[in-house]
Order: C-alpha cells, then structure tokens, then sequence
C-alpha cells in the first residue's frame, strides 16, 4: 500500500472468500446482579463472498470519506464516511442451538441464507452520538425461531427493498413473480433527515404532564441526570414475505408496501423526551 495513492478512498474486492465463525457461549449479563442474564449457546455462522471480474463483479465495496458542502443542513460541515458494496455477493446463515434468559431456555434460532445484493452506508457523529443512512437490499431464504418443531415460527422468501414491481393485491398467490428494485433505506442523509444514536444524561428536571381534564402539572424527573440511548430511525422501503408458518400451519405471504416513517424515536431506558 506504500506505493498507492487513495485520493477519494478505496476499492476493495473479495475473491471466493469463506468466513467461518463458532461461540460456544455469548453471554450478556448484569455485574451488579449475577441473576439477570442472558446466554447464546452455539453460535455458528458461515458467509461465503465470491468475485466476478467485469461488469458482473461481486463481492466488490467501495470506501470514501468526504465532507458535507451544504448550509441549509443540520451535518453541514461534517466529515461522514461512505461505504457502498453495489454488488456485494455475501451469503450468511447462522444458527443459535439455545436462548437462555436467567436460567430458563426459550428455544433455538436460524436464519439461512442472510444475502445483501446491495447496500450502501454513510456515517459521521455529532456531539452526543452518530448520523448515519443504511440501505440495504436484503433476502433471506427462511428466519425460524422456537423450542420444537410444533410450535417454530417460521417466516419464508423474505425481501427488503425500495418497492417492488408487482402489485400485492395480485400476486399474494404467487409470491415468486414479485421483483424487488432499489434499497430499504434507515435514515436520508439527502433530506436533512438521517438516522441517530445518542448516549446522553437526560437533561429534563422535570416531566411536563396533562391530565384527562386537560390540566398541566409537573413531576420532578426521577431520572435526571441519568443516561440514557435515544435512537431515531426513518426509514422507507418495502417489506415482503412469501410465506409464515407456525408448526405445521402456513399462513401465506403478505406484504408492507411504501413504508414512510419520517420519525421513529425510541429511548433505553426511556423518558430523555428527545433531548440528548
């Protein structure tokens, strides 16, 4: 690399590469309380990528860092990094044997075939966490989770995407004529609207509350001071699954068409009220 020169960033090709990973155990636990955890037993994921030369390359992702030139935006100024695999021929199934929560087992998980012919990711921080757009074109050949074979769920023929071509009203019966195009996207950078991660003290003293009557009163914020994550996820796209089951019962595909959220907030623990 001593001898190249990465004027906007790199190229990077993976050429019949396999991927093998095995945990005997992931744990995440409470050091305060050795009663509160949570066990993954026998993980074991396999990915394979392989390479094209040529129009049809896979396996192939770009990586570039550049500043954003726009004043009428909130990331005016920030530095963000772009990562996009365009044809990026990554396949992954991985299997969990069991999920145990504090000492009791609540069954085995696999999800086969995890493929993502395309993705793009742009990424960059702010005071208190992270901007970022994630888009994706993702199937799965089948998600299965549960304790035996009469109660698994199982979801088949999964699709994340922009849209897709057939209209579902149509073709529920025939999930195999659906053709996905464009990227399920998290966040939009374009817009002015990207997706965030905060880990803050919630700064509110107070919590501003109203009663059925319409009566406003205040209540001191029990956890002022305190910290906490606040996620913000927009998000469009599609969703499609050609088939549910439970146990020996399927349910059919359905479909999530046009999804718009321009705001989706969630807070861990909870109750920063939006102010990171």
């Amino acid at each position: 690399m001593k001898r190249a020169t990465a004027q906007a960033g790199l190229t990077i090709a993976m050429e019949d590469v396999t991927l093998y990973t095995f945990n005997e155990v992931i744990e995440i636990a409470n050091p305060d309380n050795p009663a509160s955890y949570m066990t993954f037993k026998d993980v074991e994921s396999l990915s394979n990528f392989a390479y094209v030369d040529g129009y049809g390359a896979t396996g192939l992702f770009t990586l570039d860092v550049f500043t954003v030139n726009d004043s009428s935006s909130p990331i005016d100024g920030e530095p963000l990094l772009f990562i996009e695999g365009s044809h990026w021929g990554q396949t992954t199934s991985t299997t969990i044997s069991n999920i145990n929560i504090c000492g009791i087992a609540i069954g085995s998980m696999a999800i086969d075939a995890f493929s993502t012919p395309s993705f793009h990711l742009y990424l960059g921080a702010h005071g208190s966490g992270i901007d970022m757009e994630l888009g994706a074109r993702i199937s799965i050949d089948k998600i299965s989770y549960g304790t035996s074979s009469t109660d698994t769920l199982a979801l088949s023929g999964i699709t994340l995407a922009d849209s897709f071509t057939d209209n579902p009203s149509d073709n529920l019966t025939a999930p195999t004529t659906w053709k996905a195009t464009g990227e399920f996207k998290v966040g939009n950078i374009a817009h002015n609207n990207p997706a965030t991660l905060d880990v803050a003290a919630d700064a509110l003293e107070f919590w501003h509350l109203t009663d059925k009557g319409g009566t406003i009163y205040s209540v001191p914020n029990p956890r002022a001071g305190s910290g906490f994550i606040a996620v913000n996820m927009p998000m469009k796209g599609s969703v499609r699954v050609e088939n549910m089951a439970f146990g020996a019962n399927n349910f059919g595909a359905f479909a999530l068409d046009n999804i718009q959220a321009h705001k989706l907030y969630i807070e861990i623990p909870g109750r920063g009220l939006g102010t990171p």
